[in-house]
């Protein structure tokens, strides 16, 4: 016996609703993974902020001996670092996109951070600092391209993932002469 012709058809709706029940569960999942990761940001930044001040409150008042400037620095611009993390996951969420320019400037926070600290505890040569400075301007080079090179106007990403191309509305019919 040979099957109906429209099997096939109802074969592909519940294929396509599995895709779509399997979309939907993807996108939970990674809306869940992403705010528990901005809240534990969020935690790690209160954290750092409050242990830096519990800290450094003894060193205010001359109770206690005080902190190096290598510390200050350190802590200051881990605090940057974080900062920078935070702002590229919430834009995530803004745009519903990964922003690349907020990445790289995460990366460059980073970067400078390392080379600051590695300046600071005297423990890098000349060669090292080229190739960090060199890291730096890469960096920067590319934040200053992402910049300039939008995302193609009019699609959103998920029209881009999915591959579907924007319709243009069809022409209203003219009216018979």
């Amino acid at each position: 016996m040979k099957p109906s012709e429209t099997s096939l058809p109802r074969w592909d709706l519940r294929q396509g609703l599995a895709q779509k029940v399997l979309l939907r569960f993807f996108r939970i999942a990674v809306a869940t993974a992403f705010n528990l990761i901005i809240l534990l940001l969020l935690f790690g930044l209160g954290i750092e902020i409050a242990r830096s001040l519990w800290e450094l409150a003894p060193t205010l008042i001359g109770a206690a001996p005080g902190w190096s400037f290598r510390d200050l620095v350190g802590r200051t611009l881990s605090l940057v670092v974080l900062l920078e993390l935070l702002r590229a996951f919430v834009e995530y969420f803004q745009f519903d996109r990964i922003r690349l320019h907020v990445l790289l400037e995460a990366a460059a926070a980073f970067v400078l951070r390392e080379l600051m600290l590695s300046l600071f505890d005297e423990k890098i040569s000349g060669i090292n600092v080229l190739i960090w400075s060199v890291a730096v301007v890469v960096l920067v080079l590319g934040r200053t391209i992402a910049l300039f090179s939008p995302p193609l106007p009019g699609a959103s990403p998920k029209q881009l993932l999915s591959g579907a191309q924007r319709k243009e509305p069809d022409a209203a019919p003219s009216p018979p002469a």
